[in-house]
Formats: structure tokens, sequence, C-alpha cells
């Protein structure tokens, strides 16, 4: 040990500012995997606007939810109204150096999205690793309901228009909607000074919402990526990038978080584009199950090609052949496919499956089989074992 030990460090407020960062990029990563589940919500901005901004597409109409995250130290702290809203509780609200500080505050930056965004502003946050006081969350319920018992919050309320938009009146409608957005989450788990909470939140939102299983090992190279890609969206350059580019650079999409999840863009786009309503963890499991078998990325593709065709056979057979015909012919797949994952599922072996499917007696009964055409149905019977 050197005398470096021996010193007291002259200040170590980059070391907690970094931390604070740290649990922002947590926050976003979280909010972001949520784009998995092929929804609403299709993009989440780093750093852009606000400390994180959540795209909702709805029906082709866009929403923006932006969030503050403000964090504390040590879990017993609490956030009170003066922090969050600069609101003194004594005193009249009557200078325009008040004014400017309520609009200055964390919450008075929040409500200036919903001015200059107006409707496209679905709900402004401040997210918290702590609680806030009942006091704060009495002042956004009285804002919301525009009447309230405390003087300081009535105050608020009947100046509420002066402050969040002073050069440009709005109407009572418009004040009334904007003073509805604000919300709080307390005591957020899955930000923290670590990735330990963050990995198991973040394991858990990828299971909820994609049914993407990982592997114990996989789940810490997976929580650091997601923190790495938002630090990395929050930091890149935008200046004198077009809209698009923008988007790319600021926004988590679905494409990075395949990247993160080592799932292939193409494998998923060929079965999204085949009607997969789970093509997302259709992509996962086929990749899983045909690499551990040998399989290179071309052959991977080809397969989610080959399950497609099938799913698209499958729809009009359904209603051409027997049901009890059509149902042998499944459970003879089904049956052969899991020989073939039982005997190790080589890759090798595989062809010779494929051919004893079609050379069976149920199989020559359906004369437009093909060997491409079994190799997709043992596909879907590899994706629909791998969710029973």
């Amino acid at each position: 040990m050197g005398i470096i030990h021996e010193k007291t460090p002259r200040e170590v407020v980059g070391r907690n500012t970094l931390a604070r960062f740290r649990m922002q990029f947590q926050a976003a990563a979280y909010a972001a995997l949520e784009i998995l589940s092929g929804k609403e919500v299709d993009r989440v901005y780093c750093d852009y606007h606000d400390d994180f901004v959540v795209r909702r597409t709805m029906a082709g109409v866009v929403e923006y939810h932006f969030f503050q995250v403000k964090t504390k130290g040590k879990a017993n702290q609490q956030w009170d109204v003066d922090e969050v809203f600069a609101l003194k509780k004594k005193g009249a609200l009557d200078t325009p150096e008040k004014l400017e500080a309520i609009r200055n505050s964390i919450a008075g930056k929040l409500f200036l999205h919903t001015v200059e965004f107006g409707d496209q502003c679905r709900e402004v946050t401040v997210l918290s690793n702590v609680h806030f006081k009942d006091e704060v969350h009495d002042v956004v319920a009285d804002l919301s309901a525009g009447t309230s018992s405390k003087k300081y919050t009535r105050q608020l309320i009947e100046k509420f228009a002066d402050i969040v938009s002073p050069d440009s009146p709005l109407s009572p409608v418009q004040v009334e909607a904007a003073r509805r957005k604000l919300s709080l989450l307390a005591n957020v788990q899955h930000i923290g000074d670590t990735l330990e909470a963050f990995g198991i939140a973040a394991h858990n939102a990828i299971w909820r919402h994609s049914e993407i299983e990982l592997h114990q090992e996989e789940v810490e190279r997976i929580a650091r990526s997601l923190v790495t890609l938002v630090e990395e969206k929050s930091c890149a350059p935008i200046k004198g990038l077009s809209k698009a580019d923008i988007d790319l650079a600021t926004g988590v999409g679905l494409e990075d978080l395949l990247q993160v999840l080592s799932i292939s863009t193409q494998v998923y786009q060929v079965l999204l584009l085949g009607g997969d309503p789970a093509a997302v963890k259709a992509a996962s499991i086929l990749q899983r199950k045909l690499k551990e078998a040998g399989a290179t990325e071309p052959m991977i593709e080809a397969a989610s090609r080959a399950k497609v065709s099938w799913d698209v056979w499958v729809r009009t057979a359904r209603h051409t052949f027997p049901d009890l015909t059509f149902n042998i012919l499944l459970d003879e797949i089904d049956k052969t496919c899991k020989a073939w994952l039982l005997v190790g599922g080589v890759l090798a072996d595989l062809e010779n499956f494929v051919q004893g499917v079609l050379d069976s007696v149920i199989g020559k009964k359906f004369a437009s089989l093909d060997t491409d055409l079994v190799f997709g149905a043992f596909c879907a019977a590899i994706v629909r074992r791998a969710t029973r």
C-alpha cells in the first residue's frame, strides 16, 4: 500500500456524480425493455429533452413520457416540497423571482414539457430511489384536482399558468391538462450503486415483455450491456444530425435490444413479417437451439424462413386435410423432433430425421410436403417445445 491510501481524498464529488448518472442509465435501460413487448413503447430517448423520454405510438399517434431521475445517498432520506417544487410554505407567491424559482425546480422543468409538447406530452414523472414526503404527494394530488386546503398549494394552482407559460397565455383547458400530468415514482428498487438489483429486475422484465429465458450466466453480461448502451446513447454528439440520425444516436430501439440479447435482426424480421406474434421469443429460441446444434448465421436465417413457410402451409393444410390425418402428422413431427433433440440435436443428423418424416406412412399422405417444409415444421416444434 502506498501513501495515496493514507491521505484523505480532497473530494469525492465526481465519484458520487457518476454513481447518480449510473442510476439514471439503469432507469432508462429498464424502461427500454418494454420495447420487447412489441406494443406501444417503441423508443426510449436518453438524456435528450430530459433524463430519459419514453415514446409510445398508438394507432399512428405519438406520445412522450418525460422522466427526471433524482436520487439520494441514504435510503431513509425523503424529498420535500421545497426540493421538488421550490415552493415555500409561508409567505405569498407574489414576485417574479419566486415564480421563476418554481419554474426552474424539478417539477417546474417537467411541467414545461406539458406546454412545449401539448397533447403529445402524455405524462411527466419524477423517479427516485427514495420516498417522497406525504406533503409532496398531497401537492401532486391537489394540482390534479385543481383545489387544495393548503394556502401554499392554492397559490401554486392560481399562479400555475404564469409559472409554466409566462410569455404565452394558456386556455383553462390547457392549464388543467398540464396540472394533471405530473406523477411520482418513489423507492424504485431497480436503480442502485451496483448492478445486482438492476440485473434481477432486467431479467424479470425481459421475461415479462418477451418470455425469453436467459441463462443465469447471461444476466450480468446483458445487464451491463444495457447500461452501457444507454450511457453511449446519452453521450453521443448530436450537433448537425438529421432527425432520423438523432433518433438512432440518442434513442434505444428494438434493434439495439436485439443486439444486446444476441438475437439476429434478420431472423426476427423474417419471423415478424411471417406473422409470428411472438417473433422476438421465437427468434431467440431458434437462434439458441440451432447454434447449439452447430448452425451458422445464414443457416439460422434460412431456418426462420422455413418456419414461416411451414406456418403459412399449416394455415391452408388445416382446412384441406381431415383433422385426424393432419393431427397425426403434427404428432409425428413433434415425436421425431423430440427424438432428434434427445440424441443431442446434432446438425449433421437433422437431415435424416427430416427425411424420416417424409418417408413415414403419414408423411406420404401429404404430397406437398418437402424437405424445407418439414425442416420448418421442426423449427416450429423446437419453439413450441421450448415454450411449454
